[in-house]
C-alpha cells in the first residue's frame, strides 16, 4: 500500500505535469532510464550464483568495451573541436577512473550489503556532493535554499537507514558507507567532466573514461584473481551482458540522443523516476520489502534533490 501511494502522488508531481514528457525525447530519457535503472537488479540476481564483485565487473566492462572502442574510433574521423593534449587525456583518464572504476566498484560491492532499491536512493543523492564541491571549489557559501533541499533529501535517507537497520542489521552501515563513497567519488567525476565535456565532446570524453576505467579493472582483477575465475556459471555471464549492454551502453546511447533533441535539463527530469524504478523491479523481481517509512524516505530524498537541481540550474 505505502508503494502505490508514493507512485501515485510521484506521477501526479514529477511526470503528468510535465507534459513535455511524452514527446520523443522525454521518451527516450525515460526508457533510459529505466534501463539504468535495471542494473541493481542484475547485480543481484548475478550475486546468487556466488561470483564476486571484480569478477563480474570484469565481465561487465570487457562486454562492453568493444561498443566503446568503436564509438571513439568512430570520434576520431571526424576533426576534433580542439586539438587533444597530453595533460587533458590525463586528466580524463583521472577521472574515468574516479567515475567508472572506483565508483562503479563501490557501488557494485555494496550490493552485497543492502537492498537495491535502497542502494538506488542513497546514490540518488550525488548532485548534493557536486554541489559541495563547486560551492567549495569556488569558493561561495552554500545558499539558504540549497541548504533546505539537502536537510530533506537527508532526512529521507535517514528515516530509510535507520529503518534498514533495526530490521536487516549492522551491514547496512557498510552498504551505506560504500555508497556514499561511490556517489562522492562519482560527484568528482561528473564535475571534472563538465570541463573536457565541452572542449572535446561528451563521446570522446566518455570512452576515453570507460577505456580507462576498463584497463584498471582488469588490472585489479589480475593482481587479484586468477584466469579461471572468468570461467563462470552461464547465468552469470547472462547477467554481466545485461549490465554491460541494457544498462550501460544501450542507454547511454539513447540519453545522448534524448539530450540532443531536449537538452540536458530536461531530460534530467526523467532521472527523479530511477528511484522509483529500480523501486518496482526491486519488489517484482527481487521480493524485496517496500514498507510505508521507505515510501516517505524516498519522496524526502527525490523532492529534495529535484529542487535542489531545479534552483541550481536556475
Amino acid at each position: 500500500m505505502g508503494f502505490q501511494l508514493f507512485l501515485l502522488l510521484f506521477t501526479r508531481k514529477f511526470v503528468f505535469k510535465s507534459r513535455p514528457f511524452f514527446n520523443s525525447g522525454f521518451t527516450l530519457a525515460f526508457i533510459a532510464v529505466a534501463m539504468f535503472s535495471s542494473k541493481s537488479i542484475f547485480i543481484k540476481l548475478a550475486y546468487e550464483y556466488g561470483v564476486d564483485t571484480t569478477t563480474l565487473m570484469t565481465w561487465r566492462m570487457l562486454l562492453a568495451m568493444p561498443f566503446y572502442l568503436y564509438m571513439l574510433l568512430r570520434v576520431l574521423q571526424h576533426p576534433m573541436r580542439q586539438p587533444i593534449s597530453v595533460n587533458s587525456v590525463s586528466s580524463m583518464i583521472v577521472l574515468g577512473l574516479m567515475g567508472y572504476y572506483a565508483a562503479s566498484w563501490l557501488d557494485l560491492y555494496a550490493l552485497n550489503f543492502i537492498t537495491a532499491h535502497y542502494e538506488r536512493i542513497v546514490l540518488y543523492t550525488y548532485p548534493a556532493f557536486v554541489l559541495i564541491i563547486n560551492a567549495l571549489w569556488q569558493k561561495r557559501p552554500i545558499r539558504l535554499v540549497e541548504l533546505s533541499s539537502l536537510t530533506l533529501a537527508y532526512t529521507g535517507l535517514l528515516l530509510i537507514f535507520y529503518y534498514d537497520l533495526s530490521n536487516l542489521g549492522e551491514a547496512v552501515i557498510t552498504g551505506t558507507l560504500l555508497v556514499l563513497a561511490s556517489s562522492l567519488s562519482f560527484s568528482f567525476y561528473v564535475v571534472g567532466s563538465q570541463k573536457y565535456s565541452g572542449k572535446y565532446g561528451s563521446k570522446f570524453f566518455t570512452c576515453v573514461a570507460m577505456l580507462a576505467a576498463t584497463a584498471a579493472i582488469v588490472s585489479h582483477f589480475a593482481i587479484t584473481h586468477s584466469l579461471t575465475d572468468l570461467l563462470q556459471p552461464l547465468p552469470v555471464l547472462v547477467y554481466a551482458a545485461a549490465i554491460a549492454i541494457i544498462a550501460t551502453v544501450i542507454p547511454s546511447f539513447l540519453m545522448n540522443a534524448a539530450i540532443e533533441k531536449i537538452g540536458a535539463n530536461n531530460a534530467s527530469i526523467s532521472g527523479s523516476l530511477g528511484p522509483v524504478l529500480t523501486t518496482v523491479f526491486a519488489i517484482f523481481l527481487l521480493d524485496e520489502i517496500f514498507t510505508f517509512v521507505h515510501a516517505v524516505g524516498m519522496t524526502l530524498v527525490i523532492a529534495g534533490i529535484y529542487y535542489l537541481s531545479k534552483k541550481h540550474k536556475s
